[in-house]
């Protein structure tokens, strides 16, 4: 090497090739050296916003899925993992309970490894893998409400695109190391310094919003296009935040089968409704006027909330429907909106599920010295008109019709912690071989001609089946009252 240098150097070349040759090997070898740099950078770099990206995402799927998990609302949480198809990043989308049971799924993934890794310890893991069709990484990630854990969350998100786009930036690196070499070595650094400050913004952004910083905006300092790239990038995370706020409110207000049908059904927007075979639930307060006269609306408010916030459980965990809170009274629909070929023995199932957790209630409010509250419930089935009633501006979907009518006028003759049924809702396939009835004496309804037949439900059939413990206990425990 040393002769060739003192051979390069005494040869009868012109003096600015010599030195152009020197220049362009150092050029050549530092830029060398920069272009290896920057790639291993960006490398790096990707690699950090995959992972930001996918804990965001997995830490958003984990939040909004925690209340539907623990009150076992599966459709809440099938809507929730649908999500996934709104990014194409995003390939899949899982929710597991802790024994690793998957609650809700959407997309594809590894199931089975996924379900090796749910039991170990860590707020975030990452799971590679990879198919002849897909690169991806899965991001497991435990679902926990006030310090509890409910369950494992897990995103799939593809890395072809990823890859892509390295690739494509790598190829982008070693024109411009030419290109630069070509220029000079003066102009290579801080070329490539600015080529790489838009995607360090991007990741200054990610980062943000991985820390929850999606209200105050961050300044970029960019008017050009790539600026309006990352204003779009960073309206658009807020945007995501503002739309899962305003599902989360819109399910605490309408039913999840009643939101799932008004967000994902065209026709749940209109007036107008369809005939439709289910029973109707009415469980009324007994005595609500003695209870509220000496009490603050206050106290009124919170001694309902504390039995419905429970019997909602009940319903959802009967395949029923609120359909609405009036005063003391709890309307709940069975068969509608989704057809339910044992919507009578759900109907009923449901009612001597609230009559058992009121008990329980009505046990702990004993020892604290509070008032007990008794309900009384009516349940009849038959065809009623199923749909949204009101006008263009107002609209609420509900039920009319004579079957809900009876169900009501029952409901008001019913005595305390009684539950009466008619015949049409003991006709329903599969009650009678599984409940037992007392037939009552045939009284007069209000606004009927007709006696109606009445039956009072033996709830003791009830309460000594195993499966039927079971849903109590899951719903409102012994210890919790104890």
């Amino acid at each position: 090497m040393k002769k060739l240098t003192q051979r390069f150097e005494n040869s009868s070349l012109p003096i600015a090739l010599k030195w152009s040759v020197i220049i362009a090997c150092f050029v050549s070898l530092v830029m060398g050296l920069l272009g290896w740099f920057l790639i291993d950078q960006q490398s790096a770099t990707y690699r950090q916003q995959n992972e930001i990206l996918g804990g965001v995402v997995v830490d958003q799927l984990a939040f909004a899925a925690s209340e539907p998990l623990l009150a076992g609302d599966d459709l809440s949480l099938q809507v929730l993992v649908r999500q996934q198809e709104k990014n194409s990043l995003i390939i899949g989308m899982q929710v597991f309970d802790l024994k690793g049971i998957l609650k809700a799924s959407a997309g594809i993934s590894p199931i089975g490894d996924i379900l090796a890794e749910v039991g170990r310890e860590g707020s975030h893991r990452l799971l590679p893998w990879r198919t002849p069709y897909v690169n991806a990484v899965s991001f497991i990630s435990q679902i926990t409400f006030k310090d509890v854990t409910a369950g494992y969350a897990v995103v799939s998100i593809d890395q072809g695109p990823l890859e892509k786009q390295l690739n494509a930036l790598t190829s982008a690196l070693l024109t411009t190391t030419l290109g630069l070499i070509a220029l000079g070595a003066l102009l290579a650094f801080p070329l490539s310094h600015r080529l790489c400050r838009p995607i360090y913004q991007l990741v200054k952004v990610g980062e943000a919003i991985d820390n929850g910083d999606t209200r105050h905006p961050i300044t970029i300092g960019r008017k050009d296009e790539i600026g309006r790239v990352l204003d779009a990038f960073q309206h658009m995370a807020r945007g995501m935040e503002k739309k899962r706020e305003v599902e989360q409110a819109f399910s605490r207000f309408l039913s999840p089968t009643i939101a799932h049908q008004v967000l994902n059904q065209p026709e749940g927007r209109q007036l107008g409704g369809t005939t439709k075979e289910g029973s109707v639930l009415f469980c009324d307060v007994v005595g609500f006027t003695e209870l509220s006269e000496y009490r603050s609306p206050q106290e009124v408010g919170e001694m309902l909330n504390q039995y419905f916030s429970y019997f909602s459980i009940a319903a959802d965990s009967c395949h029923g429907t609120v359909d609405k809170f009036i005063g003391d009274c709890i309307m709940i629909l069975f068969g509608v909106p989704e057809s339910d070929f044992s919507h009578g023995l759900h109907a009923i199932t449901c009612g001597v599920l609230i009559q058992e957790i009121a008990g329980r209630i009505n046990h702990q409010r004993a020892k604290q010295g509070l008032p007990l509250v008794q309900f009384k419930i009516g349940i009849n089935s038959g065809e009623m008109l199923a749909g949204n009633l009101g006008g263009i501006e107002r609209m609420q979907y509900t039920v009319v019709g004579d079957a809900v009518n009876l169900s009501a006028r029952i409901c008001d003759i019913c005595s305390p912690g009684e539950i009466l049924v008619t015949e049409a809702t003991l006709e329903q396939p599969g009650v009678k071989p599984l409940v037992k009835s007392i037939p009552q004496n045939s009284l007069k309804v209000k606004g009927r001609r007709q006696s109606v037949d009445t039956y009072r439900v033996d709830s003791e059939s009830f309460i000594a089946e195993s499966r039927f413990q079971e849903s109590l206990e899951k719903i409102l425990p012994v210890e919790v009252v104890a």
